[in-house]
């Protein structure tokens, strides 16, 4: 299996050694997952990969990307998530593990009393707000801390999304720079493109643990379509998912690959883009 390159790779992606994290030895560089998960007939393929990027890599700093996929009890509902600490923030790893281990289990805890239709999504993010406010002051040893002072150590984007088996229904919300997309054939965005039609594109983003009105998606999931939740990592180089980063990805992720190939695939190369990676595909 070698590398995958779509377009110009630029000199780092042949030239960067990559350093580990001396502070975090205990996290991967890189995480996979691949299996298929069943409901009413219905069959749902799983890929996720988070890679760190290869800036963390040169300089020996810890992959910031998490994300998390797994179905409610009764295996009716496929939650897929992906979060991206906030780069400025030395703990925000943190942030982005605490975000979608909290999301996953509350939505569970809410999905297990009404249907997706009804997720209280602000209500949510708040609580995962505060879930991530508390965390970060007792890790930083001060209770007093506010939500915007523990921000500037440990803060995440987020976005959850929520398949129903039974029905297709496809719901879910974002805060800042991560995205979710429906891959059917080409690429549609089922929420605002970042930077799109803008004459200045900006990396900043509104980040939890500070308050932030989410951004809902909805969709109707078809056999054979692909649900594609992304960091901004991928989802920068993707653009609108019309040009050549779209045209690769889609045509490499018209069926779900091998595991090893996925996650090769999510860290292709490309000139200038060298922030982590992450993004879970779930094919129906």
């Amino acid at each position: 299996m070698g590398a995958y390159v779509i377009g110009e790779p630029g000199r780092a992606f042949g030239s960067v050694v990559p350093a580990p994290d001396p502070a975090h030895w205990h996290r991967p560089d890189t995480v996979i997952d691949g299996y298929a998960v069943h409901y009413g007939g219905r069959t749902a393929h799983v890929r996720a990969a988070s890679v760190r990027g290869l800036s963390h890599r040169h300089y020996g700093k810890v992959r910031q990307d998490e994300y998390l996929v797994r179905t409610t009890d009764d295996g009716r509902y496929v939650i897929a998530a992906v979060a991206d600490g906030v780069s400025a923030g030395a703990l925000s790893h943190r942030a982005a593990c605490w975000a979608v281990r909290q999301g996953g289990d509350h939505l569970c805890d809410i999905l297990s009393t009404m249907d997706a239709p009804s997720i209280p999504w602000e209500k949510l993010f708040e609580v995962i707000a505060a879930d991530i406010a508390d965390f970060g002051a007792d890790l930083l040893g001060d209770r007093g801390l506010t939500a915007r002072e523990v921000a500037e150590r440990m803060a995440t984007t987020a976005s959850f999304a929520v398949l129903d088996l039974a029905t297709g229904g496809l719901y879910g919300a974002s805060v800042g720079d991560t995205s979710i997309w429906l891959l059917r054939g080409g690429w549609f965005p089922l929420q605002p493109v970042k930077n799109d039609g803008a004459d200045i594109h900006t990396s900043a983003v509104r980040a939890l643990p500070l308050p932030a009105t989410p951004v809902l998606a909805r969709a109707d999931v078809q056999p054979g379509d692909v649900l594609v939740v992304l960091s901004d990592g991928v989802g920068d180089p993707l653009g609108d998912g019309a040009g050549e980063v779209g045209a690769a990805l889609a045509e490499l992720w018209r069926t779900p690959p091998p595991e090893l190939e996925f996650a090769a695939q999510v860290g292709f190369a490309r000139k200038t883009y060298d922030d982590d990676r992450t993004a879970v595909a779930v094919w129906v």
